[in-house]
């Protein structure tokens, strides 16, 4: 019997190690997975029409919201400081309307780059770069080589996101 019990946990260790690897493995994206974002045409709240290109090869946050999400509204005073006083570059993407958008920043203005995108594309977007719950907000955090280092699905924690961020800078 006792054989049994350590049989039994020494696989439960091994599976425990594979999960938890397989897991590990699964956040860092390819390439290929964040290609779509520096393919797309923008839109910002003043109609001028752009791709992002010129954040390739940066550190990158990527902040997907919508005038109508609550959790989205809250958060941005909150990115707002992050991008006062980080190094890493942030960029927010409404999947929204325009004129809902430029209506939302009469009231609370965005201070990071902010760009529009259709409902479909926006949401096609966030998928392929992992929101495979479909969540608003959904923030990713992009490494120099366009690879995905987190994913943070609702309501981004600044204190963890400065974490993650620091983290980051350091080990790479």
């Amino acid at each position: 019997m006792t054989n049994k019990i350590y049989l039994f946990i020494v696989v439960a260790i091994i599976a425990s190690v594979a999960g938890f690897l397989f897991h590990k493995n699964s956040l860092i994206s390819s390439t290929q997975e964040t290609d779509m974002l520096y393919q797309l045409t923008f839109e910002t709240s003043n109609e001028e029409k752009t791709n992002l290109q010129k954040y390739k090869n940066d550190w990158l946050i990527v902040n997907f919201w919508a005038t109508w999400c609550a959790p989205c509204r809250e958060e941005i005073p909150e990115l707002n400081q992050f991008h006062k006083t980080s190094k890493v570059k942030i960029i927010g993407i409404a999947i929204d309307d325009k004129e809902a958008v430029q209506k939302f920043q009469k009231k609370i203005p965005i201070r990071y780059p902010s760009y529009i995108i259709n409902d479909f594309n926006g949401v096609k977007l966030s998928q392929s770069m992992g929101n495979e719950k479909g969540v608003l907000p959904f923030t990713v955090l992009l490494n120099p080589q366009n690879n995905i280092e987190k994913l943070y699905y609702g309501k981004v924690k600044i204190l963890q996101l400065n974490q993650d961020v620091a983290n980051a800078l350091i080990q790479k």
